[in-house]
């Protein structure tokens, strides 16, 4: 029986500072004065079959001994995909359109009109981390 422990991993995808974290929280549930722009959930669902296909291939290549791969390796690569489809799933525009209140503004700070993206600050700050520890990302891991 092969020594499998190599293979525990974890990872988190999204906002990885608090500020940024606010903001796309803002964004998936929506505000008072805010209707919700799903941001994370709409991307992790759209892309969830093809990350648990490519974490089973690479954890099946280990098993047979085709390769020698840790978790950390195995989930490098989907996340790193995860967090670019995000970027992109912030940068097109997600609806419902601005109000037009929110447009006036914009135009008069010269940072356009799509949706999630005034300043490009949060789609830069979308990012990933993977980690050794099974549990890092766990909410109850304190």
């Amino acid at each position: 029986i092969r020594d499998l422990t190599r293979l525990h991993g974890s990872a988190a995808v999204g906002a990885l500072d608090d500020e940024t974290a606010k903001k796309l929280l803002f964004s998936e549930f929506g505000t008072v004065t805010a209707q919700p722009r799903p941001t994370i959930s709409v991307t992790t669902d759209r892309a969830q079959a093809s990350i648990f296909r490519s974490i089973d291939r690479r954890v099946g290549e280990v098993l047979d001994g085709k390769s020698t791969a840790t978790g950390v390796e195995i989930l490098t690569h989907p996340a790193r995909d995860l967090a670019e489809q995000v970027r992109e799933q912030i940068d097109g525009n997600t609806p419902p359109p601005l109000a037009t209140s929110t447009l006036a503004r914009r135009r008069r700070l010269r940072q356009g009109d799509r949706t999630l993206v005034a300043t490009g600050d949060m789609m830069r700050k979308i990012g990933y981390e993977v980690s050794a520890d099974a549990r890092r990302y766990d909410d109850d891991a304190g």
